[in-house]
């Protein structure tokens, strides 16, 4: 029978790193790469590690491209962490003139963020949809107002992209799911200076509703893929526990093998030990007739 162990893959540290590792692996592959991390958890004893990895969902493609502009770079999103932090500090203080200077920074970094995922998605064989590229440039405007959102998408776990709108924040592995920026009375980020209050409240008006229709798209195509998952995640648990029990059977059988070899020198001494047995025998009976005769003898 074959063994679905895959030995060659290395045991994650923790959750953490696993998602790290999960996370950022092409779409098409995910299912695949979290069974193998599963196993490889399995088969280094941890059971709990096994089970939080099976349960770790496919990333939103936005995420997932965020997660990879993490890994290929690492600079730039230092550079939003930085940018979030100092115009968090500028909001504080009221310094317009710093709001001012940090929000055409803030429009640049961003548009060079969007290029770079973009060609980031590109290197790891994925083409994004205009829709999922409008869902990164939100992600990362909302990143770019708070250290801590920023934070989280430098992490590299994300499951859901952070939007500006405030409809959805961002998921991520090991952490918050909600930054503590601070939000506008209808319940997205404040501009911090960046000129986007100079729209038409027309414009505005329509990008909203785009934005609803796009994150009601989104969520029922999230519904569908979460029943999907749900039953491959299932799946991958009976695959691993599996694993487990072919790991155990094939214990038992080196077990028995020893068992059998063992067995089979005893029974070969036991074979030694009654020729032994059969020789003292006779040389018993042997001497025992010579007594007889001598007696005999001595009688006549």
């Amino acid at each position: 029978m074959p063994d679905d162990r895959d030995t060659g893959t290395p045991a994650p540290t923790g959750l953490a790193s696993a998602a790290v590792e999960l996370l950022r692996v092409p779409l098409s592959g995910f299912v695949a790469e979290r069974k193998r991390l599963a196993v490889a958890a399995r088969d280094d004893g941890d059971d709990d590690l096994a089970t939080a990895i099976l349960a770790l969902r496919k990333p939103s493609v936005a995420a997932w491209a965020l997660n990879v502009l993490t890994a290929h770079r690492p600079d730039l999103l230092s550079e939003l962490e930085q940018l979030g932090s100092a115009l968090g500090d500028a909001q504080r203080s009221g310094d317009a003139t710093a709001l001012r200077t940090l929000g055409t920074e803030r429009r640049s970094l961003i548009a060079t963020l969007v290029t770079a995922t973009v060609e980031a998605a590109a290197a790891e064989g994925a083409s994004l949809s205009g829709a999922v590229i409008e869902t990164v440039r939100q992600g990362l405007q909302a990143a770019s107002a708070d250290a801590e959102l920023a934070a989280q998408v430098s992490s590299g776990r994300l499951t859901d992209a952070p939007t500006s709108s405030g409809a959805g924040w961002g998921g991520v592995v090991g952490g918050p799911g909600s930054p503590g920026g601070r939000s506008t009375a209808d319940g997205s980020l404040g501009t911090w200076g960046d000129g986007d209050g100079d729209r038409s409240d027309d414009d505005d008006d329509r990008r909203r509703r785009l934005r609803a229709r796009l994150e009601a798209a989104e969520r029922d195509e999230e519904a569908a893929s979460s029943a999907s998952e749900e039953a491959t995640a299932f799946l991958d648990e009976s695959a691993v526990r599996r694993s487990g029990l072919q790991r155990d059977r094939e214990d038992l059988a080196r077990r028995l093998e020893e068992l059998d070899a063992d067995i089979a020198d005893a029974d070969r001494e036991w074979a030694r030990r009654q020729r032994e047995a059969d020789r003292a025998q006779r040389a018993s009976d042997a001497a025992h007739e010579d007594v007889e005769r001598l007696r005999s003898a001595l009688e006549d």
